[in-house]
């Protein structure tokens, strides 16, 4: 029977979907991608953040869909969506609990406080029963790391149905290193002791037993304050310095540039962010041990690829879209020309943001995309947006800008 376990005693609230098909009386298994589906058209990117999303009401469905016959199943996935170590995150939630002890709402009642609004709870617990995607706050709890909130679940929610699921399950995969002792037992001490040294200290209380880990959003504090967002090599965790992404919102002006934004332009960071992912993930199959020890490279690594990514010309979408957001060093006559991997993850925004101009610039790149990464998935973007997507600003924003130095 199908149904969901503790994935060990110490680690209340991780969760292990067994393998197998469910019958009519069994649970309903989990992250089927059903209810937050493929969006190849325009729809979501010529939006603002007030639209296109899936209404509350919505959500209330996709989370009895799941829960039906899964006695326990929101008390483990509460656990999961507010899983911190911080003592004050845990004194939050010890009262959070004690004030929803009568609640009909029970464990869904925490996560409404957690939150500090029932529509936030509630899609953070939608995408997570659908896409298997955790979005919680920073285990940092200073007054500096500005935390999400509904309007950022909502965006979330976008870009995530901008990802094939086959390509969601992807990113969701893990180091498999339940054999390591029997795997390293004949290499050289000095090899295994580096090896030993690399073993992921949160490894035992962050990997499922099905050797996967959700792709997780969390806000932070970028590398010096200044990254937008985030993916460190090798994971799939996403941390966002909230303030500086929330400029990509409509209404933000750019006077660099010259522009105020009319749709909601955060949405080309989070798509860049997951296909850091996806190229942190692609390659492994599931099922060798020590893959990440001792073959493990991107798909920006690859040596065939890499060539495409190199020889690539991607033009910057009009207004200079990313580089509105974070310092690109790597911008030359008004073409992106980056490092490899964020070349690769920019190549992977275009594709499915900018498809009829990458197809153009870099068509070797595009067809390599389509058939190799996105198995034959294409797309309608920005340039199909029969709305306009930004203005230009007038002399007022354009002086006001300056004297504030924005």
């Amino acid at each position: 029977m199908s149904r969901l376990t503790v994935l060990r005693p110490a680690c209340l609230g991780w969760l292990l979907l067994n393998a197998g098909v469910a019958h009519a009386s069994e649970p309903t298994p989990l992250f089927q991608n059903r209810f937050f589906t493929l969006s190849q058209n325009t729809e979501l990117v010529c939006a603002t953040s007030r639209q296109q999303f899936t209404p509350t009401a919505a959500l209330a469905d996709i989370i009895r869909f799941y829960e039906a016959n899964h006695p326990g199943l929101r008390k483990q996935a509460v656990a999961v969506l507010t899983d911190h170590k911080n003592q004050d995150h845990l004194d939050d939630l010890a009262d959070y609990r004690e004030d929803c002890a009568n609640n009909i709402g029970g464990e869904l009642c925490v996560l409404e406080k957690y939150w500090d609004d029932r529509e936030a709870a509630w899609r953070a617990l939608a995408l997570f029963y659908d896409t298997k995607t955790v979005v919680k706050h920073s285990d940092d709890y200073r007054y500096e790391v500005k935390r999400f909130n509904a309007d950022h679940l909502r965006l979330f929610e976008k870009a995530i149905r901008k990802i094939p699921a086959f390509l969601r399950q992807s990113i969701s995969k893990a180091k498999p290193v339940d054999n390591l002792e029997q795997e390293i037992a004949d290499k050289p001490t000095v090899m295994q002791e580096l090896i030993r040294d690399a073993f992921q200290e949160d490894y035992k209380n962050s990997i499922w037993q099905d050797h996967t880990h959700p792709l997780t959003l969390v806000p932070g504090i970028g590398f010096r304050s200044q990254t937008v967002a985030q993916v460190f090599s090798g994971q799939n965790l996403i941390v966002f310095t909230v303030k500086a992404f929330d400029k990509g919102k409509e209404g933000g002006t750019y006077r660099d540039i010259g522009v105020q934004y009319l749709v909601d332009f955060r949405l080309p960071i989070v798509v860049h962010e997951i296909a850091h992912t996806i190229d942190n993930f692609h390659f492994w199959n599931g099922q060798d041990d020590l893959y990440f020890f001792y073959k493990y490279h991107k798909i920006s690594n690859d040596e065939d690829i890499m060539k495409i990514i190199t020889e690539a010309k991607l033009a910057l979408w009009p207004s200079k879209w990313f580089e509105a957001f974070e310092y690109l060093g790597e911008v030359n006559e008004g073409r992106y020309d980056g490092t490899t991997q964020e070349k690769l993850a920019e190549l992977v925004a275009q594709y499915i943001l900018i498809p009829e101009r990458l197809q153009q610039s870099a068509p070797t790149a595009y067809q390599w995309l389509r058939e190799d990464i996105f198995h034959g998935i294409e797309y309608q973007g920005y340039d199909h947006c029969e709305v306009p997507l930004t203005k230009p600003l007038s002399w007022w924003q354009y002086a006001t800008g300056k004297m504030l130095g924005q």
